[in-house]
């Protein structure tokens, strides 16, 4: 129940039918915080200094867990040419089942992970995840044959459900709608910090492989795995679970907190799940374009992080150690662009949607050239150029953190656009069929002939929203004197009248 001065700051609400009195008993975690801060005002140049304050705190940390989850997942590509596929009798087949294993566990666990996150202290919730995918990297390294490496990529796809869906909520909590897509940029971006630590410890395993008495992809497992432990248990004591509990502000930065999150109409979540906001998510249109866009997506995505490695040593006839290398120019890639073209949107393009839809064509031109350029050098142009899949991933990833209200709808959009990417991931690897060894012409074309989704969503949830923003009934917000229901009574984006969305 919320207080009395809560109940009396909603009564206009309520009778124009914007917030019903069982609404107003289950709000949002930020609103009694809010009813305090009301009618605060931010001075421009302290509300800097505590968005620095929170990009030095928090961001770091975020980037760091997102480098392990790369690095981990991109074990595989690195492992796969240093003795792998060899040590456990792995065909073909078996080794794109690597690939597909880990976002079938992803798949089955991601709504499962959300809710727990929705229900849970999210900042604890997913450190235990995080650890929990340490051990299981850790036990990669001990498999004996490639069922049991089967079932910890299947584990592993379980713990890792966590990250991306937090990670989602974590920036629609602490930053205003205009800056969280340059945040998902950093976050993102900094995957490719990962992928590039993680070629840099199999390059070292593997040229020293003489010094060790078993194959050199086992311990780069076991020495990722213990790296992610590390940070997973860091990141429990570090992060708060929501921002007004952040042990790092003070009380007068807690209220600037509090009062930016306001104009973002989202809060900062609600540990109830709410049946009327499912329901709403399952009628929106928008919903399943999340998921479309993530399937064209994912199915590149899975192709090309699961064979890189083989692609560039068979089919580009790269030796180990240079594939190895080579793998580190797709992170530096993945590091610098996402957070580029994020700041193309902000002093140039003012459309993110627009962008996208941009970052996506050079997506796709890339991949035209993998599949069918006839020169080795345009192949291996297009090759590099599928690694701008990561900015196209931040750029939506924003999309989505501002544009879906009302928490338990947010975990179900959340869902769907992970439940494509898993299913695009899972798809991926079944295209390369060893048969088309080292030309892979069936896996090529598959990743053409599904990227024309990705690239034409954009443009379509930008005229959906343009039209809804149209809709929109700007004039209540005349009729209301206190906004703070508004702001964090965990409405949805439809159903709350003065919400706007990015486009």
């Amino acid at each position: 129940m919320v207080s009395e001065k809560a109940v009396d700051s909603a009564k206009n609400l309520i009778v124009t039918n914007v917030v019903s009195p069982e609404e107003l008993k289950d709000v949002d975690q930020g609103f009694g915080y809010a009813l305090e801060t009301d009618g605060v005002v931010l001075d421009p140049e302290f509300e800097k200094k505590v968005v620095r304050k929170i990009d030095w705190y928090i961001l770091p940390m975020m980037c760091i867990l997102m480098s392990c989850q790369l690095m981990d997942k991109s074990t595989n590509s690195y492992a796969s040419i240093t003795g792998l596929r060899t040590d456990l009798n792995m065909s073909s087949k078996t080794y794109s089942w690597v690939g597909s294993s880990f976002y079938l566990g992803y798949l089955g666990f991601c709504y499962p992970a959300s809710m727990l996150l929705q229900r849970f202290p999210l900042s604890k919730t997913l450190g235990c995840a995080v650890i929990a995918w340490g051990v299981v990297i850790c036990c990669h390294g001990a498999t004996q044959s490639s069922s049991t490496f089967l079932l910890c990529r299947t584990l592993l796809g379980v713990c890792e459900s966590f990250m991306d869906p937090a990670y989602m909520i974590m920036t629609s909590q602490w930053y205003k709608q205009e800056e969280q897509y340059r945040r998902c940029g950093y976050w993102l971006g900094f995957q490719g910090f990962g992928t590039m630590l993680g070629s840099l410890i199999a390059y070292g395993f593997y040229t020293h492989k003489n010094d060790f008495s078993t194959s050199p992809w086992r311990y780069l497992y076991v020495v990722t795995g213990v790296i992610t432990i590390f940070f997973g248990i860091l990141s429990i004591i570090h992060i708060p679970d929501i921002p007004v509990k952040a042990w790092f502000l003070n009380d007068e930065e807690k209220k600037y907190v509090v009062e930016r999150i306001r104009g973002n109409r989202t809060g900062f979540g609600n540990q109830h799940f709410k049946m009327a906001q499912l329901k709403e998510a399952a009628c929106d249109i928008t919903t399943y374009l999340f998921f479309f866009y993530m399937f064209g997506y994912g199915i590149p995505n899975g192709s090309i992080g699961n064979f890189s490695s083989i692609l560039l040593s068979t089919g580009f006839g790269f030796s180990t150690e240079q594939s190895l290398l080579l793998n580190m120019v797709g992170s530096g890639i993945d590091i610098i662009f996402p957070l580029a073209f994020a700041y193309v949107n902000f002093y140039l393009i003012k459309s993110r949607l627009l962008v996208c839809f941009f970052i996506n064509s050079l997506v796709f031109t890339g991949l035209c050239l993998l599949a069918f350029a006839p020169s080795r050098g345009a192949q291996l142009a297009g090759f590099f150029l599928s690694y701008l899949t990561t900015a196209s991933w931040a750029c939506m990833s924003s999309v989505v953190s501002s544009n879906v209200a009302g928490h338990t709808k947010k975990i179900t959009a959340n869902t769907l656009f992970l439940i494509g990417f898993s299913t695009g991931n899972i798809i991926g690897p079944q295209a390369f069929l060893g048969s088309e060894a080292p030309v892979y012409i069936t896996a090529k074309r598959t990743m053409v002939g599904t990227y024309v989704i990705s690239a034409t969503v954009p443009l379509i949830l930008y005229v959906i929203y343009y039209l809804r923003n149209k809709k929109k009934d700007s004039k209540l917000l005349e009729q209301v004197d206190d906004d703070t229901l508004l702001a964090f009574g965990d409405l949805t984006d439809k159903t709350n009248p003065i919400f706007k969305y990015v486009i």
